[in-house]
């Protein structure tokens, strides 16, 4: 079956693509550092909760970290919307439909969400009052938020390879999933070992601003190590997904298409800086070239996300019906409540910091 005869047609859009494809990317960048930073720290909790045996206190090396958390994960998920919906207003045929086809999984997204949510937060109150439940409550966080990262992954791949949807015919509960795609594993690998490595950054950075850590110096060395161990695994497992893509891609990222081979030098470059950074303890260097790798990361996804495509769909048969004034209007509106983000973090920062004090 030809799979061009499965894709709707797709709606006009409002300005050129580049327009909502470099906002997707801008905000998904935003969205993926926090979401990063979210599952790494839970991570990083979970293990090292779980290996201690005493009793926690006032003084536990976790709970500054978990106090965040919560915020975090509102934070991820407000950056999340926008990149999503600039995806729908280019790719919106192709996302719905993979929606569509694992359904059941995917409406079960929002419900999970606001449990991980609640995990975190009850793992943040209770940390010290009830240890048990605490941890079980993260076991729950970690547990969801992994479910929303694969279910995410495996609508991205679906959306990329319509020749899989025909297994619809086959199976029309919704509950389609990619897995025998080769890529698949890797590039969810990619994600959780990525999030190991940003959660070490974040267990730094909540170190290098607390004032009232005595181990202040121990703690954020603990963060850059984990950064820089995680990112050691990233790059095999990097290496993997890249392999694991089809052969026909290969050459474009051997030469064959200089822009995805300089992207894909640069973020490999990055890459290794930021790991011999963090080795080092240089946490600003390794926080700065771990954002010159996710943002050449982010490019090249892009990138391959358009070879997937190649037979099926090119950006120039999207159809343009202007509507510049509406743009604005969403911008300006978006920027407002960026803004309100950011106003409200300020405030939350400097409330726990007095309650630290007090």
């Amino acid at each position: 079956m030809d799979p061009n005869t499965l894709i709707p047609t797709p709606d006009a859009i409002p300005a050129p693509p580049w327009v909502f494809i470099v906002l997707e990317q801008l905000l998904f960048l935003l969205h993926i550092l926090v979401i990063n930073a979210v599952l790494g720290g839970l991570l990083i909790l979970l293990i090292s909760r779980f290996r201690k045996q005493t009793v926690p206190d006032q003084s536990d090396s976790g709970q500054p970290v978990a106090k965040k958390l919560p915020i975090l994960i509102a934070l991820g998920i407000n950056f999340g919307i926008p990149p999503l919906l600039f995806l729908q207003v280019v790719y919106g045929h192709l996302f719905y439909s993979s929606s569509v086809l694992m359904g059941t999984y995917w409406i079960l997204i929002i419900p999970v969400l606001i449990l991980a949510y609640y995990g975190a937060y009850i793992h943040s109150v209770k940390f010290i009052t009830a240890p048990w439940f605490s941890k079980s409550a993260l076991v729950v966080a970690v547990i969801f938020i992994l479910y929303v990262g694969f279910m995410l992954v495996n609508n991205n791949s679906l959306m990329e390879q319509p020749e899989k949807w025909s297994a619809y015919f086959e199976n029309r509960g919704g509950t389609i999933l990619n897995l025998t795609d080769p890529a698949f594993i890797p590039r969810y690998l990619h994600f959780i070992v990525a999030s190991l490595a940003v959660g070490g950054l974040l267990y730094a950075l909540i170190y290098k601003f607390s004032k009232n850590s005595t181990e202040k110096d121990q703690r954020i060395k603990q963060g850059l190590l984990i950064f820089a161990i995680a990112t050691s695994i990233q790059v095999v497992v990097g290496f993997w997904y890249l392999l694991s893509i089809p052969s026909d891609f290969m050459p474009n990222f051997m030469g064959q298409d200089l822009f995805s081979t300089i992207m894909l030098m640069v973020g490999i470059a990055a890459g290794i800086a930021s790991l011999v950074f963090g080795f080092l303890g240089k946490l600003n260097a390794a926080i700065a070239h771990l954002v010159i790798t996710v943002i050449a990361m982010i490019i090249n996804r892009f990138n391959l996300r358009m070879m997937y495509l190649s037979d099926n769909f090119q950006l120039n048969q999207l159809t343009l019906s202007p509507q510049y004034g509406l743009l604005i209007l969403f911008i300006f509106i978006l920027l407002i409540g960026v803004g309100s983000i950011i106003y409200m973090l300020k405030v939350s920062s400097t409330k726990t910091e007095r309650e630290v004090s007090s």
